[in-house]
């Protein structure tokens, strides 16, 4: 019997212009064939039934039919696409629905594009878990963008998709691979783990298990819920948090208590450390990940690192990279890599943003350093008391912008404006940037309707030789590739440093043309 992996069926979008593989399992011996537009090829099942088809490139179609037989054995795959793929993989911010985006009700009315799919793969932490249950009833399936079922697709991979599809008028498929909550270390290999610097990773959960009592560890994890994995929606809790609830608000709500956040301990509700649990390291890239690859693929779209900003932050600058090089290994590609910097954030929980300033700074030196990288700036899109923003089409717009400038060849600009160099002139403060296109401007007002001051530089910090200046007496005004200050007291000034973006919490209101927000950065005079 043929068994093809679970992402390959019906209305799949497969990678055009490459060769792809097909995989799957059936019996040992079997010559499993495969025929679409027009070519055959085969490959003999290995003693354990495993086999492999790769075809030569497809081109570019809205409707094809694919053939699959072993002896007498014959599937076919119906209303299978042939355009562009993606892998859209991180933890929650990235697996985000659009059931939660700010722009979820107006987007549900236009949306309907049966040349934008999505496949979730589903969130399952060991290997053998994908059978213990019946995945395929909300997951591991292609659905089409269509009111029905906007909601099940990843926000930032939808709004990343509707660009790349409009735009090259081309089918355009996300795979989903991400879990909330997850660490970079989930993701990758022992091995990338140990290149990336992340030994103690795997020294902490070795000591961790080292006293489990695994009998009651299993037993407990049969027992507790598990209708989240196969119905993210049905966790009442997760649902309302990511609907935007403050966590106080939802015990009153489930239990009418009122709760005292400051002495609550969320380290008593996390689950026991075990060979289950999802943030082990290793665990996802070994249960999702190997199981997503060889699929074919343009490239990655990434949106993690909040889960890193509570545990080793610094580490990430060396994590983040071995990571990258990880996902490419496996693809055995130098796959382009498109990721998220991290958005403001103040508190969510037991969650705190002053970490993600060593995590955001990691991410533009990757985005500097690592080829075939690029980063989406979304400094002005950030939730003060929300780990998850709700307005995800910045996101997947600016990460389309890096897509077609990067990997498309369009000739367009894609990167934030970057602060370069400071300069003293007279009583101002001039700030020079770089990738500002047609040049600079100051919003009064964030993508999500918040105000700001337009003759304000949202987010910036001024430390001086007597410490931070008011930045309430000092004035911005943007012109060219510059923004000029006013209200200095220049004259008692030796030394000056400009923190743009440099809290876990800010708001920045500082575009270029590209209507891309200032990256956060730090400079001195």
């Amino acid at each position: 019997m043929i068994k093809p992996a679970i992402l390959f069926q019906n209305h799949m979008i497969l990678q055009r212009e490459k060769n792809i593989s097909i995989w799957g399992e059936s019996e040992p011996g079997a010559t499993v064939a495969i025929t679409i537009q027009g070519q055959t090829a085969s490959d003999i099942a290995d003693d354990s039934g495993k086999w492999c088809v790769t075809l030569a490139p497809l081109h570019t179609s809205f409707s094809e039919i694919v053939v699959i037989s072993a002896g007498n054995e014959v599937i076919e795959w119906k209303d299978v696409q042939v355009g562009e793929v993606w892998l859209a993989a991180g933890q929650s911010n990235m697996e985000f629905f659009m059931r939660y985006d700010a722009d979820f009700p107006v987007e549900k009315e236009t949306c309907t594009n049966h040349n934008i799919r999505f496949f979730d793969y589903p969130e399952v932490s060991y290997l053998g878990q994908i059978d213990e249950a019946d995945y395929g009833k909300n997951f591991a399936q292609w659905r089409k963008a269509i009111p029905e079922d906007l909601k099940w697709f990843s926000a930032v991979g939808y709004y990343f998709a509707k660009e790349i599809q409009v735009k090259y008028d081309c089918p355009v498929g996300i795979i989903g691979c991400n879990w909330g909550g997850t660490p970079a270390c989930a993701w990758m290999s022992e091995e990338a783990i140990r290149e990336g610097g992340g030994q103690i990773y795997l020294d902490e959960y070795q000591k961790a298990i080292a006293n489990l009592d695994l009998a009651s560890y299993n037993a407990e994890f049969e027992i507790n819920p598990a209708s989240w994995k196969v119905d993210p929606f049905m966790d009442t809790v997760s649902d309302m948090l990511m609907q935007g609830m403050p966590f106080s608000e939802i015990i009153k709500t489930l239990t009418g208590q009122e709760i005292d956040m400051s002495t609550f301990d969320f380290s008593a509700q996390m689950p026991v450390i075990g060979p289950k649990i999802e943030t082990r390291p290793c665990g996802l890239y070994e249960s999702m990940l190997c199981q997503v690859a060889p699929y074919g693929i343009r490239g990655f779209l990434f949106y993690q690192g909040e889960s890193d900003g509570d545990k080793h932050p610094e580490l990430y600058e060396t994590l983040f990279p071995a990571l990258i090089r990880c996902f490419r290994h496996l693809w055995q590609d130098e796959l382009p890599f498109l990721f998220v910097q991290l958005a403001p954030f103040g508190q969510w929980m037991q969650c705190v943003g002053e970490s993600y300033v060593t995590i955001r700074k990691a991410q533009h030196l990757v985005s500097q350093t690592v080829s075939g990288t690029g980063m989406a700036v979304i400094s002005d899109i950030g939730m003060e008391w929300d780990i998850h923003p709700k307005k995800k089409q910045p996101v997947g717009y600016r990460l389309a912008l890096q897509a077609m400038a990067k990997v498309y060849g369009e000739d367009i600009l894609c990167e934030a404006p970057t602060l370069t160099r400071l300069e003293k002139f007279d009583e101002k403060l001039i700030m020079h940037f770089e990738n500002t296109g047609d040049g600079l401007y100051l919003a009064g007002n964030t993508p999500d309707g918040v105000e700001i001051s337009p003759n304000k530089l949202g987010g910036l910090r001024l430390l001086t030789n007597a410490g931070y200046l008011n930045m309430e007496e000092i004035t911005a005004k943007a012109q060219g590739d510059t923004v000029i200050l006013e209200g200095l007291p220049i004259q008692n000034i030796s030394y000056i440093t400009a923190e743009l973006g440099c809290t876990g919490w800010y708001r920045v209101n500082l575009y270029n043309s590209a209507k891309i927000p200032a990256m956060p950065v730090r400079i001195s005079l």
